[in-house]
């Protein structure tokens, strides 16, 4: 169980992101994404240092060769699923990643769906 305090750090490192986000960023128009997503993340890190289970974030890499292929890639993606290009030093390939919500799942939805485009990818565990 996650404790008022846990509950009162997050709340507190939320506003302070978002102070420092709006502070900066004002004629940004898409940092209330990228905002978005990073206190997603400072969340889940929290909640998963507090004992609470978390969602594991699913991730895929197309088949190599396909690089070239991102636009699409990203044309056949549900909301909860986002496509980029790995660093240089994991190779050419491009990383999906994102968590199953409802039908839409990587097994369920993206794989299928991304094959029939012919664009084919595997699952992977951990960090590229």
């Amino acid at each position: 169980m996650i404790t008022q305090r846990q509950i009162a750090t997050i709340v507190s490192k939320s506003v302070e992101r978002t102070i420092l986000a709006v502070s900066f960023n004002k004629d940004d128009e898409g940092f209330l994404t990228e905002l978005e997503s990073g206190l997603c993340k400072m969340v889940r890190e929290e909640l998963g240092k507090s004992g609470v289970a978390v969602q594991k974030k699913r991730r895929a890499i197309v088949t190599p060769g396909k690089v070239n292929m991102l636009p699409q890639v990203q044309n056949y993606l549900p909301h909860n699923y986002e496509a980029y290009h790995t660093p240089e030093e994991y190779g050419a390939y491009i990383l999906i990643e994102g968590y199953d919500h409802a039908g839409w799942t990587l097994d369920g939805y993206v794989i299928p769906r991304l094959s029939s485009g012919l664009i084919f990818e595997k699952e992977i565990d951990g960090n590229v």
